[in-house]
């Protein structure tokens, strides 16, 4: 109950985000912008070496690691999880698990089909307790927040394919490929 409640959370955040991302170039906003700003709004969003950045905030993977199915942590599968970090680059709260729903999609190539992966239950290890402490919090203007992720495994062999768009029905900006060995 408790992943499906903040898998709702989550989609509903990100979806949030994706809508705040696509409202900010209004027509009248276009209309002021010269070519060289327009440009240098392109310039600005990218993601490259770990980093994703986008106009509202700069996301950070700090690490990647699997872990192994446990059921004493509520683990089911093994699971890649990922630390991350948020800085808030806009004038508005946004929230660092927001900027990832909306951003980052994780695949594994399978003999006829690219698998999406699916959201996992937030790890309970103790070591990960910094991460999980802020990660649906608000993050102010100009702060950070670390935060992490996982996502259900049925294959600890094949590379995951991480997607980074400029918010869901953004852009692509970018592809990491995550060895599990």
């Amino acid at each position: 109950m408790k992943k499906i409640l903040s898998l709702g959370i989550l989609t509903v955040c990100g979806l949030t985000l994706a809508a705040c991302n696509g409202n900010r170039n209004s027509a009248d906003d276009k209309k002021a912008d010269s070519t060289s700003t327009s440009q240098k709004k392109s310039d600005a969003v990218y993601f490259k070496n770990d980093t994703l950045k986008i106009d509202m905030a700069t996301l950070k993977i700090l690490s990647t690691e699997v872990l192994p199915a446990d059921e004493n942590l509520f683990r089911e599968k093994p699971q890649l999880a990922i630390t991350y970090e948020v800085t808030n680059d806009s004038d508005e709260l946004i929230s660092a698990s927001t900027v990832w729903i909306a951003c980052m999609g994780l695949s594994q190539e399978g003999p006829e089909t690219i698998n999406k992966l699916n959201v996992g239950m937030t790890p309970q290890d103790e070591k990960f307790a910094e991460y999980t402490e802020h990660q649906l919090d608000d993050i102010k203007p100009g702060g950070t927040a670390k935060a992490i992720i996982s996502y259900d495994l049925d294959d600890t062999e094949t590379p995951v394919i991480l997607k980074a768009n400029q918010g869901m029905a953004g852009k692509e900006l970018g592809v990491k490929t995550i060895n599990l060995k």
